[in-house]
């Protein structure tokens, strides 16, 4: 998986990317991913229009949650949380158009379902990018509701 543009490598059964391109997805299989979780909007810089059938012909899981930009929702993130936990024992990518979006549910993931320590799952966010605006209160809002404090981990 390490060929994917912009991976960040989770653990074993976990890793984010930016978009892969036609020939990344066509030569996924080969890593041993089992499924794909693409959090970028169908009309994306870079998208590729059958990125679905491309996987499924390699027997891979596809499913596409598209979460604005401008507007990432607490429902969106809960339905990824239910769909990664429900993969969690088979190697699964995550995907936006540029690791944000991916490398941001997952933090959030790490953090409220699998108990790993905020500064540690911080930490992995941070080498792809510390969210800002409307993505820092994201952050914040989703760990507060479990009394947890983004700012701890990314001060301004």
């Amino acid at each position: 998986m390490s060929t994917l543009s912009s991976v960040s490598i989770i653990d074993d059964l976990l890793c984010t990317s930016a978009q892969p391109s036609t020939a990344q997805l066509d030569a996924l299989g080969e890593t041993g991913v089992r499924h794909v979780i693409n959090l970028a909007l169908p009309g994306s810089d870079n998208a590729v229009a059958d990125e679905g059938a491309r996987l499924a012909a390699q027997g891979i899981n596809y499913l596409q949650i598209p979460v604005l930009w401008e507007k990432p929702e607490a429902a969106q993130f809960l339905l990824f949380a239910q769909v990664l936990w429900a993969m969690r024992d088979e190697p699964v990518l995550v995907h936006c158009a540029c690791n944000m979006r991916a490398s941001a549910f997952v933090f959030l993931y790490r953090v409220l379902h699998e108990s790993v320590p905020i500064d540690e799952a911080a930490a992995t966010l941070h080498a792809v990018w510390r969210p800002e605006g409307v993505w820092r209160d994201f952050l914040g809002l989703q760990l507060a509701g479990q009394g947890l404090d983004y700012e701890a981990v990314a001060p301004l």
